[in-house]
């Protein structure tokens, strides 16, 4: 990626931290809630707080009512890495996003619509070999870390074929990004793009496979900007398709 001046990003093999720690509180006192805390603090790098609500409130013509809430905070600790703002991690003082969900599901649908905020504060940053966003309107094959005043909308439909042990989901996303030019809130030059992930799942149950989850995943995504954009920025970024499959061992 790059620096928010726009230099390539040289903090690879020159950040330095004496560690991380890392907490998390869980309250399901209220019924039908869950509420969530989680703090991760890397020393001389940055902080990240998240704050969540999970709400699951059951019908009586059946099924469940889901939504949540989400807020993250992050915070530039020391130096955000290096002294130096060449090899800094952690460029800006802080960043911040929220976002939300709503839907209803049952034993063989799952539905909802989802919404994730990143402010204009700073590029949302998390080291992406740490895992997966944690947001609503996570899809696999594409992150927003590394951005700013990001607004993403996503829709995701599951079907779980009764009598089997077959999975089936959909789900279409709009992610509206800054300018690919707008380097302290675009990290890697990622445009503005649609995207539809489809994929089926089977779990192996019983016998030698037991454990072993398999997934045929398609993920499409299309230019959503309306700003001239160079090859680099599009090739393997957008206008692509792309088939995986995947297998998962569960221990």
């Amino acid at each position: 990626g790059l620096n928010i001046d726009g230099t390539k990003s040289n903090y690879f093999g020159n950040t330095k931290t004496k560690g991380i720690a890392m907490a998390g509180v869980t309250n399901k006192s209220i019924k039908n809630l869950t509420l969530k805390w989680w703090d991760l603090y890397t020393e001389n790098i940055f902080n990240a707080m998240l704050l969540q609500a999970d709400l699951n409130k059951p019908l009586s013509s059946g099924g469940a009512i889901v939504a949540g809430a989400q807020l993250i905070h992050i915070n530039k600790i020391g130096s955000g890495g290096n002294e130096d703002a060449g090899k800094r991690y952690m460029q800006q003082s802080s960043a911040m996003t929220f976002g939300g969900m709503l839907g209803w599901e049952n034993k063989a649908w799952k539905t909802s619509v989802n919404f994730n905020r990143i402010t204009k504060k700073g590029r949302y940053l998390m080291p992406r070999e740490w895992g997966r966003d944690p947001f609503y309107t996570f899809l696999q094959r594409e992150r927003n870390e590394g951005l700013a005043d990001v607004h993403a909308y996503v829709l995701k439909l599951g079907y779980s074929i009764p009598g089997t042990a077959f999975k089936t989901g959909t789900a279409y996303g709009y992610f509206d990004l800054p300018a690919i030019n707008n380097y302290p809130a675009n990290k890697y030059g990622m445009t503005s793009y649609h995207q539809i992930n489809l994929d089926i799942r089977y779990d192996f149950k019983g016998g030698l496979l037991s454990g072993l989850g398999t997934q045929l995943l398609y993920v499409y995504k299309s230019n959503a900007g309306t700003e001239l954009v160079p090859e680099k920025n599009i090739i393997n970024k957008v206008n692509m398709q792309q088939w995986n499959l995947v297998l998962n061992y569960n221990f």
